[in-house]
């Protein structure tokens, strides 16, 4: 698992690994990203079951303002993760289904996406309430037209850009935890198919 950046060294190598958050800054709670990472380094080991590469992506760790880990190192290592155990699932499905199989399944889901992502201008996604915050569905649609253009062959988009992509907020819009979920399923495709 070194390939990943979780050593076997004390406390599971975790605290050697990252540094501390800078001065100021929150952090991220050291005893939940030892034990979530430690728990990744045995699933990953085939010593426990039970994380997938999706669940290393919605990981979400309590920030601690007095002393925690640099957020942005251990999102780094998180991404890292997430692809070794994405390419060992790929591997696991390609063996029981083939790869026709495989490909298959992941045509499925992108063409899933791309049926959401392609609908009309502010029909993409459910509404937040009138008076909750929701995705600015100007931002969305138009990450949305890039993720069309993804799927049809006619742009690059990276994991990274999927990852990363910010959206203002207002009033009304876009329900945020639906248009979370085709961001996670688009960054699975875009993984499945490296």
């Amino acid at each position: 698992m070194r390939a990943v950046g979780i050593t076997s060294q004390q406390n599971g190598g975790v605290d050697e690994l990252f540094p501390d958050a800078p001065k100021g800054q929150a952090g991220y709670d050291k005893g939940e990203v030892r034990d979530f990472l430690n728990r990744a380094k045995r699933a990953y080991e085939g010593i426990d079951e039970g994380i997938t590469s999706s669940d290393i992506r919605q990981k979400v760790f309590t920030t601690n303002s007095k002393e925690g880990f640099d957020p942005y190192a251990v999102d780094q290592a998180l991404w890292r993760l997430e692809e070794a155990f994405a390419s060992r699932e790929r591997e696991g499905v390609t063996e029981e289904t083939g790869e026709a199989g495989y490909y298959k399944r992941i045509r499925q889901q992108a063409q899933e996406i791309l049926d959401r992502v392609a609908r009309p201008r502010t029909e993409k996604f459910r509404r937040a309430k009138p008076l909750r915050p929701g995705y600015h569905p100007v931002d969305v649609d138009a990450f949305c037209d890039r993720l069309v253009r993804y799927f049809q062959g006619q742009e690059a988009v990276s994991v990274a850009t999927v990852r990363n992509q910010k959206f203002r907020t207002r009033l009304g819009g876009y329900e945020e935890s639906q248009v979370d979920r085709v961001l996670d399923d688009t960054v699975s495709v875009i993984l499945a198919v490296r």
